[in-house]
């Protein structure tokens, strides 16, 4: 069973540790600080390019699960 949670990005900050050290060919990371129904705050680490190809921006409701976010939409 999937444990997928509803979340509101309060903000998305760049992961700027460690970025001259990255192995060629790996992806950019932001941080991701979520915000949950009872208010619960959390952080997740994602690629910069998984966010921009889903259109994913602050203030947007996703869903989160693997540790993966998608945009809430109708469908779910």
């Amino acid at each position: 069973m999937k444990n997928e949670q509803e979340y509101i990005i309060l903000q998305i900050q760049e992961d700027d540790y460690g970025c001259e050290e990255r192995p060629a060919g790996a992806k950019k990371t932001v941080f991701v600080r979520l915000k949950d129904a009872e208010e619960s705050e959390r952080m997740i680490r994602q690629e910069d390019d998984w966010l921009y190809e889903q259109g994913i921006d602050e203030g947007d409701l996703v869903v989160l699960t693997e540790n993966h976010l998608y945009k809430k939409t109708e469908e779910r």
